[in-house]
């Protein structure tokens, strides 16, 4: 068993993954690696000629996908054999099909996570933070009764995943203005 860990947190287009887990990692004694697992999706299945920007990926068919998401879980559990990992990842993505789970059991079993941390939002911020955004996102798209729904069905997938793997489960919410007490939290969850 490696002395490195693996670390979950899961969390909308919106919330604030990147400003929090950046802020954690200038807070934390502890070194991680951040992996975003979209990227590392992508880049899978960039080489395999599938997409050529991530927005396309939602649009692959279900095999296909699973694949790409199990080649992405191994090679970041490669990663974890010399360094603690936090996967930076959504628990659920919405597609024209319905929900895709983003942990599904061979990736979550495959990532053996310690702890889930979810990062987590009012809908209503969630849908404001979008809208000031440059980028186009599903959130958005998506109205405040859509977060609402997306957001829930998220937590019911990140807390399927702690009961398949075993593995800690917290939510911490990002308030509007309150990234660094966000990143505390992560922190002390992370270490303790």
């Amino acid at each position: 068993m490696s002395e490195y860990s693996v670390n979950i947190v899961v969390g909308l287009s919106g919330v604030g993954k990147g400003t929090v887990l950046e802020e954690a990692m200038m807070l934390a004694d502890e070194d991680y690696k951040v992996v975003n697992y979209g990227d590392r999706m992508f880049e899978t299945a960039k080489e395999q000629g599938l997409a050529d920007h991530r927005d396309e990926m939602k649009n692959i068919d279900t095999d296909t996908y699973k694949e790409i998401q199990a080649d992405a879980a191994e090679s970041i559990a490669e990663d974890a054999e010399d360094q603690n990992i936090i996967v930076e990842t959504h628990a659920a993505i919405k597609s024209p099909y319905g929900y895709i789970p983003g942990l599904p059991k061979w990736v979550a079993e495959g990532l053996d996570p310690s702890k889930i941390i979810m990062l987590d939002a009012s809908s209503e911020a969630i849908y404001q933070r979008s809208q000031e955004a440059d980028r186009d996102r599903d959130t958005e798209k998506a109205g405040i009764e859509g977060i609402t729904e997306y957001r829930e069905t998220a937590k019911q997938m990140a807390s399927a995943v702690s009961i398949l793997t075993g593995a800690y489960f917290q939510i911490i919410e990002n308030k509007d203005g309150q990234a660094e007490k966000a990143a505390e939290e992560l922190v002390e969850t992370l270490q303790g």
